[in-house]
């Protein structure tokens, strides 16, 4: 993950102290790399030590380790921001493209290298075991909900998708709700509906799964299991979900492939049935057409 992502994510629980070094450091990078704790410190019109808790924050070991990783962005394109990612009126065709392409690439590099490996295979674990998945999401969530759905619907897991709290909760109420897994998906984690529930699906002694942008949020705080994407740069004038949902959508293809490996032959058997059954629907659909013209 980039400073600029790590400082991203975590901004909205930064002190103002620490927000001040983050706006230092997202401003002047190239200065900061020449600067030592105590330099900074005072550039920034802060402390040393904010200096040192800053970067813990932003989930770096020490002062030292951020600026390693600041150097190595300085010097790599897939992290490097050189285009102001606000769609104005009247943008080019070439610009809208240059700037889409810019933050899809960096978002996708940095949620593939926020997979915590233990959290992906605790996942993994739970995913085979569960008697039904449950996915619930909000607004553009629900597209990220439905594609789970019709992802491991394809292995024959017992799948829902549902942006519905009434359909929702008597799912987790059921007296097996402890057999079931409840995956949440919230870029923010901050979804009202989502937190509630989660809540609730929780005091009924089911398990949550969220899928959230990294950083403190509500929703990874409650978390049994946490998967996180990288916080893309959204221009202030957000006409749309459009790069947390690239990284969503990122998510859940290293899931789900990471799942059929370690299942292959199961996976392998639904997938080639599920595909059988569907062409001979098609054929059948074909025919009754071919004979009606």
């Amino acid at each position: 993950m980039s400073v600029e992502g790590n400082i991203l994510s975590a901004r909205a629980e930064l002190s103002e102290a620490e927000d001040r070094l983050a706006t230092y450091v997202l401003a002047h990078p190239d200065l900061v790399l020449g600067m030592n704790v105590k330099q900074l410190a005072k550039a920034a019109g802060t402390s040393p030590s904010t200096v040192s808790r800053f970067a813990r924050r932003v989930q770096f070991p020490g002062y030292n380790e951020l600026k390693l990783q600041l150097s190595f962005d300085r010097n790599n394109p897939s992290t490097a921001v050189t285009i102001d990612p606000e769609i104005k009126a009247n943008e080019t065709l070439s610009n809208i493209e240059a700037k889409l392409l810019q933050n899809a690439d960096r978002s996708l590099h940095e949620t593939v290298e926020a997979v915590q490996p233990d959290e992906l295979a605790k996942l993994l674990r739970w995913l085979k075991r569960a008697e039904q998945v449950v996915c619930f999401g909000m607004s553009a969530s629900y597209l990220v909900a439905q594609d789970i759905v019709q992802k491991w619907s394809r292995l024959g897991v017992n799948c829902l998708a549902t942006d519905d709290l009434n359909q929702l909760l008597p799912l987790a109420a059921a007296r097996d709700g402890e057999k079931k897994l409840f995956w949440f998906v919230s870029n923010s984690g901050e979804t009202p509906e989502v937190l509630i529930g989660s809540r609730l699906v929780q005091e009924a002694g089911g398990k949550v799964v969220a899928l959230t942008t990294l950083g403190a949020n509500s929703l990874s705080r409650r978390a049994d299991i946490v998967m996180t994407t990288s916080a893309p740069l959204e221009a202030n004038v957000r006409f749309a979900a459009t790069q947390s949902l690239h990284a969503q959508l990122m998510l859940v293809d290293i899931i789900y492939y990471a799942y059929v490996s370690r299942n292959y032959p199961q996976a392998k058997g639904a997938i080639v049935a599920s595909r059988q059954i569907v062409d001979d629907y098609k054929n059948v659909f074909r025919a009754g057409f071919r004979g009606r013209h």
